[in-house]
This record gives structure tokens, sequence and C-alpha cells, in this order.
């Protein structure tokens, strides 16, 4: 049955009910932000797992705090604030890797619109636990990517305007133009269906981008790609991430992924900001459960290798 609408005081009257330690200030803070977004989205560390195996309630662990879930909300909230500029600073160097690779080896500004310059089944670029169909993917996949990049072709009133100008100007776009027009999303699959040339130019190039000396195959960028996508779509929607896993990865994966990719002093600036964004956190920490959590998703000392150069740098005399 779908729970009837509650005014705020009927919502701050649930949470005591349910255990929850209320203040002066929550019924301000669900004025603000949603309250299913706090309680539903961020309640899970606190629940009383063995309590609630006899009732069909939710029930939450003594002590627990409306300001203590709302503490793990404002930090996922600011962790999203933090990396999503960079993951879109990822987006634009694999888009960049992606097409100058592809139109190097492919010179006619409508090369991207023949299905003869993409790789077959056989060839076809797959995640290792794939275990599907890799005929039907290709088709699928080759499918949708076609229906996309001609569907841009096509003037309406979506059409961005550098797209619509070159049109007119010149009756098509280059594939060097229209990236600025794809997503992130559209161009993990098109990075999927390169021959492996193109895709091993690709990883040539963001080798040299970031200067990471660990080489980069076709695999390590498709997994880039599959990852990162939807930690960047998560930032994006405000969905949580503290907690997100994606093909295996949670949130200290995807810092090793973008590590992968972003020039070295942006990833130095990245792991200075998140030890400090932690830090914040960790010293005004109301209760033990926000550290928990840290730990628990080893958020407190996250894969970075430059984390450590990054320190040393910051504590070196000008």
């Amino acid at each position: 049955m779908v729970k009837g609408f509650k005014t705020h005081e009927e919502l701050v009257a649930l949470m005591e009910s349910r255990g929850i330690t209320t203040d002066s200030k929550t019924i301000d803070i669900i004025k603000r932000e949603s309250y299913y977004a706090i309680i539903n989205g961020y309640k899970s560390p606190f629940l009383d797992r063995e309590a609630m195996q006899h009732t069909a309630e939710d029930v939450y662990r003594e002590g627990t705090a409306f300001s203590q879930i709302y503490e793990l909300f404002l930090f996922d909230r600011d962790m999203r604030s933090l990396i999503f500029p960079y993951l879109t600073r990822v987006e634009s160097i694999l888009k960049n890797a992606v097409v100058y690779s592809f139109c190097e080896r492919n010179t006619s500004p409508a090369a991207y619109l023949d299905r003869e310059n993409y790789t077959t089944a056989k060839d076809m670029l797959f995640p290792k636990t794939f275990a599907g169909s890799k005929r039907d993917e290709h088709r699928k996949n080759l499918a949708t990517l076609m229906k996309i990049l001609n569907g841009k072709l096509a003037i309406n009133k979506r059409t961005r305007p550098f797209v619509k100008h070159y049109l007119e100007a010149y009756g098509m776009v280059p594939l060097w133009v229209l990236q600025n027009d794809l997503t992130f999303g559209n161009m993990e699959h098109f990075y999927q269906l390169q021959k492996r040339g193109v895709q091993n130019d690709a990883c040539k190039i963001v080798g040299e981008v970031s200067g990471n000396s660990q080489r980069i195959t076709p695999h390590d960028l498709l997994r880039v790609f599959g990852v990162l996508v939807e930690f960047r779509n998560m930032c994006a929607h405000d969905e949580r991430i503290y907690c997100a896993e994606v093909k295996g990865a949670r949130l200290d994966g995807a810092l090793s992924l973008i590590q992968l990719v972003l020039p070295r002093d942006e990833m130095i600036e990245l792991a200075l900001s998140y030890r400090a964004l932690v830090g914040e956190y960790l010293s005004k920490a109301n209760g033990p459960i926000l550290p928990s959590v840290l730990s628990d998703m080893n958020m407190l000392a996250p894969n970075i290798e430059a984390d450590a150069a990054a320190m040393s740098a910051a504590s070196d005399p000008l």
C-alpha cells in the first residue's frame, strides 16, 4: 500500500517513534531538503538489523540522531560536488582521445556514419565478465549508435547551434565537432565499437595526457568508461555515491580509474581536496557512525598513488 502524505510535524513524530532523536533544527532541514532523500537514502548504517527481525518497521540503533543521518547526507553531497568536475575532465579527455584516434585513421568527415569503419562482432571489445551473445550485442549496439549519430544530423528544436551551423554551412558535421553533442555514455559505446588500432591509439594518448607509468590497455579503457560513466551520472543526478558500486568498483576504485586519465597535477589536486573533505567531516563527526562508514567503504585511505606525492608536495617549503 502506498504511504499517505505526512506533514513536517508528522514526519518528526514518525522519526521519534522509531528511535531517532530530533532537535529544533530538524523541521527547518526537512523543509529545505526531502525527508525521503535523507532518511530513505542514508538510514542504512543506522538501522538496528537485529531488532528489525521482529518487526516490519524500521528500528534504529540506540543513540541515533537525525543530525547524524543528515551529516552522512551532507558528506555524500559534498563528495559528489568535489568529484564531479574531475569526472567531466575525464569525460573530455576520453572524448578527445577517442575521436582524434578515429579521425586520424578515417579522414573523411562522414567516416563515422559508415558501418565499415567499425569493428566486427568477432573483434568487438567486451568486459571480461560478459556472458551474452557477442553477435547480438554488436548488432544492437551498432544499430543504436548509428541511430544516435544520424539523429544528431537532423535539424529540429533540440539541435545544438554549432551543429545547425555546420549542417547549414557545409551539409555535414565532422566528428571532432559533433563530439561536443555526444554524451559520455554515447562515447563509451563508440569506443567499444572501434577497431583495435583506434583503441590502441586512444590508450596511448590517454597515457601521454596522464603521465601515468602504468600501461593502459583497450580493456582498461573500456572499464574506465564503464565505471566512470555511471559515477558521473550519479553525481549529475544527486544519487548516492558513498556506498555505490558499479561493475564491482566502489568510490575508491573509481578514484583509481580517474587516476589513469587525469594529468598528474589535477590528480594531486583531487587527492588533496579529497583528504581535506574527509578530514573536515571526521573532525566534526557527531558519533561513531560516519567514521565507521568511511572505514568500511575504504574512503579513509583510497588507493590513489598521487595522494602520497600530493601530501609530500604540500609539506615542501616554498
